[in-house]
């Protein structure tokens, strides 16, 4: 994988490169001039100014035309428009009409006295296309009328490719550009400081030809809001004096055609609907924005192309950043954020930073990095189901085939029946508990790389060996009708691994259990194959007898059975099924009732009554017992109380504890618990627990009994004589009882051996001060036998055999009216 991410990153950089040079071609491009262009059309109100007051148009409308007759008008018309306008003090007074060319030497004159005069009036210049031959020519006012007049301005209009007016030129000439524009001649005549002036994007003026027109000092033209107009006057209410004139004291005054089919119309951001600017309202917006300071600029080419390389690399870095499905998301976000940058810069800085660029590069990055990463990621996919395939058909610490291999392997040889038969062998290794407790993650790796090993050296050539799961291998072994390949198999795993295997120093010991399933005797396909192997593993490890199992029908029925007996002790508890009956325990000298010992009995509806030694091993197996426990501890306890409340304080109940249940960790708390609730005294109560249940853990066995004995419970050791423990363990315990299994008290009579045993018993367990219960008890011989040689206790079918509840009380009720009849 860091392979593919140095590509990653490596195409990462690679795009980013391109981007970048990518923007530095479309600078120079006009492919995105008309989004540019709309975009700044859409913002340009974030930045409108208001109109100046100062700034008042005459209209040469349609309403003059018609009372002062065709048009053009005499000059003398025009010299008495400025005779009056002089009556009042106007800052400046510019007539947007071109006077190239003579009308009639009188009225020519009158033009000219009234221009000088007045002292504030200002006449155009502007450039003109002739003929394509003789190309663009400067139109001048006449002399005459140029000599008295206060200034000179051009009136030239730059369009953009659309066909629209933004921009204007503060100068421009023939040959260089020494006019300044008509608003702006306007503003400086009147003493106007135009600090902008200095920062307008300048034109290299050598490079350009100084034949024909040339222009300088560009800037964009901050067009008010439509709302925002100049105030407009009839040219005809003015001439007549129609009207109250004191409106044009200290104003800018613009005199040009309105009228429709006459003068100069120009398209603008500000009219979109097929509308036309008048030229002279032209002029006016643009001598608005001289005078508020708010002419618009443009970024030159290297600040564009740098705000535009830092949006696309944030914008692009931050797209290759997240996961495919916010890509087009992000990348709307940020074409928005380009779009917000350029509304703030042009309303705040009034610089128009053109976002195209910059828009156009982030939605060719979205695209191009989402087709990388899509085959990136196919190409990851192809990798990983690769390794998946490997994965699926080898374990991946030991390299052997795993189970989908065996399957595999199975299913072809059956199909193919190569072979008269086939047998399928599957082994498990049980670690012991004293393993689990001392051996890590790595030692256990190790121990599984030895095994299987070991196993690889008793494969054979022709077998095909595989690794179900941690602890289960299996082999599938060519074979004869009468087994003899596998019980050679068989011998040769049961040899290997009852020797410890060693291992950095420390040896494990390992029990091995073997299931084996026969194709075709046993099964038709290989997924039957594989259940019924499993199948007879199951009842190997089952007996705890043999290593190994063959799969018969017999075996499958009895697992099955079993199947049904555990799913139907799942909810034994909830439907109430279980309930307990009492055995008494009699007093060998009195024949009194000394105490029951309570036993679990299941009647199940479908299966009937079930006996014991069939369910609980079953229930200790799937882990159910200390539930069971639990339920037989509280139902006993409230058993126990009943009984006391007839009266019969004296009675002692026993109880028999699991070891899952006897080792649990809340065992001695629950016990105390139930106790105290229901208010019953500690002595009552005795637990019988087996050997086995003690040798598990000693250290634990002892701390339990020892709190529960200091609590006041008795303990008995349960089947004595019939485990593996030592009397120098057994020593070490806090118990009042020993019981004599019944496998040894049914044999008095018949076996010296056990009347010997029964003897050592009794006289060990006088010398340490314990008493000693004989269950099993079904003779009078027994009774005689146990009784003569100082057995204190008595229990069996000879006295009664266990008893429901309710039996039990009248049993109980008998024994004592017996007893008080006998007094």
């Amino acid at each position: 994988m860091p392979g593919q991410h140095r590509q990653t990153l490596g195409i990462a950089l690679l795009l980013l490169a391109g981007l970048l040079l990518l923007a530095s071609g479309l600078r120079y491009s006009q492919l995105l001039n008309r989004f540019d262009t709309l975009s700044y059309d859409l913002l340009l109100p974030v930045q409108a100014p208001t109109m100046s007051p100062d700034i008042v148009i005459i209209d040469i409308d349609d309403a003059s035309i018609m009372e002062l007759g065709r048009w053009p008008w005499p000059r003398n018309i025009h010299a008495d428009l400025i005779n009056v306008l002089s009556k009042y003090d106007s800052k400046a007074i510019a007539l947007d009409i071109i006077f190239s060319e003579s009308q009639q030497p009188d009225v020519d004159q009158a033009l000219a006295e009234a221009i000088e005069n007045n002292g504030k009036t200002f006449l155009i210049t502007a450039p003109v296309l002739l003929s394509k031959a003789s190309g663009v020519s400067e139109l001048l006012p006449m002399a005459s009328l140029a000599a008295g007049a206060a200034g000179i301005g051009h009136v030239d209009v730059e369009l953009d490719l659309d066909g629209l007016n933004r921009k204007f030129h503060a100068y421009a000439g023939m040959g260089d550009a020494y006019w300044p524009s008509l608003p702006l001649a306007m503003a400086q005549f009147t003493g106007e400081e135009i600090p902008q002036l200095d920062t307008l994007k300048g034109h290299d003026l050598d490079a350009q030809l100084t034949v024909g027109w040339v222009r300088d000092k560009r800037g964009l033209i901050p067009f008010t809001k439509r709302e925002h107009q100049t105030l407009r006057l009839s040219y005809a209410d003015v001439l007549r004096e129609r009207i109250d004139l004191d409106v044009l004291n200290h104003k800018y005054l613009f005199v040009g055609v309105t009228a429709a089919g006459i003068g100069d119309r120009i398209a603008t951001p500000l009219y979109r609907e097929h509308e036309r600017m008048p030229g002279v309202e032209l002029l006016a917006q643009q001598l608005n924005g001289l005078l508020q300071g708010k002419i618009l600029q443009e970024f030159n080419g290297i600040q564009q192309w740098l705000i535009s390389s830092a949006i696309i690399l944030l914008g692009a870095i931050a797209i290759m950043m997240v996961p495919l499905r916010y890509g087009f998301a992000l990348t709307l976000i940020f074409i928005g954020l380009c779009i917000a940058l350029s509304a703030f810069l042009l309303a705040s800085t009034r610089y128009w930073f053109a976002p195209a660029t910059a828009i156009a590069c982030l939605m060719i990055c979205w695209p191009l990095w989402n087709l990388w990463r899509l085959h990136s990621q196919a190409q990851s996919q192809r990798a990983l189901q690769e390794k998946l395939d490997e994965l699926s058909s080898r374990n991946p610490l030991t390299e052997l085939p795993n189970q989908g291999a065996l399957e595999r392997e199975l299913a072809d040889s059956i199909q193919s029946q190569n072979h008269k038969q086939l047998a399928l062998v599957i082994c498990h290794f049980n670690w012991s508990d004293a393993s689990h407790s001392i051996y890590d993650q790595t030692l256990g790796k190790s121990s599984l790389l030895q095994i299987a090993e070991q196993l690889k050296e008793i494969n054979r050539p022709n077998y095909f060996m595989a690794q179900l799961n941690s602890d289960d291998f299996a082999f599938l072994v060519p074979d004869d009708a009468q087994n003899h390949h596998t019980m050679e198999l068989l011998d040769s795993l049961c040899s290997s691994f009852s020797r410890p295997i060693t291992r950095e120093r420390q040896s494990l010991i390992l029990s091995t259990n073997m299931g084996v399933s026969c194709w075709p005797k046993d099964s038709h396909d290989a997924g039957e194959a594989l259940r019924n192997a499993a199948t007879a593993l199951f009842k190997a490890r089952m007996d705890e007898k043999n290593s190994y199992c063959f799969y018969s029908e017999t075996i499958g029925q009895e697992v099955q059975a079993r199947y049904e007996l555990e799913q139907a002790l799942v909810h034994a508890i909830d439907r109430l099924e279980f309930e307990l009956h009492f055995q008494p325990r009699i007093d060998s000298q009195s024949n009194c009732v000394n105490g029951v010992e309570a036993l679990l009995r299941w009647k199940n509806p479908k299966l009937g009554w079930i006996i014991p030694d069939s369910f609980i091993p079953v229930a200790e197996h799937s882990g159910m017992i200390s539930s069971i426990g639990d339920w037989v501890l509280k139902k006993a306890c409230l058993h126990l109380k009943q009984l006391r409340e007839l009266g019969f304080d004296d009675i002692q109940m026993g109880l028999n504890i699991s070891p899952q249940q006897f080792m649990s960790d809340n065992f001695v708390s629950r016990v105390q618990l139930i106790v105290l609730e229901l208010g019953l005294p500690p002595s009552s109560l005795e637990f019988e627990v087996t050997e086995s249940t003690l040798m598990r853990d000693m250290d634990t066995a002892i701390k339990v009994m020892s709190e529960l004995t200091q609590f006041g419970i008795d303990f008995t050791i349960d089947d004595f004589g019939t485990g593996y423990s030592s009397l120098s363990h057994l020593k070490k315990l806090p118990y009042k009882r020993i019981k004599i299994d019944h496998s040894f008290t049914r044999e008095i009579g018949q076996s010296q051996n056990a009347r010997e045993i029964i003897l050592s018993v009794i006289e060990m367990s006088k010398r340490l001060d314990l008493a000693i219960v004989a269950e099993g008890v079904e003779e009078q011989e027994h009774v005689e036998f146990l009784s003569n040689n100082g057995c204190h206790e008595l229990q069996g079918f000879l006295f009664s055999p266990a008893l429901p509840f309710n039996k039990l009380c009248e049993y109980l009720e008998q024994q004592k009216e017996g007893l008080s009849a006998s007094a």
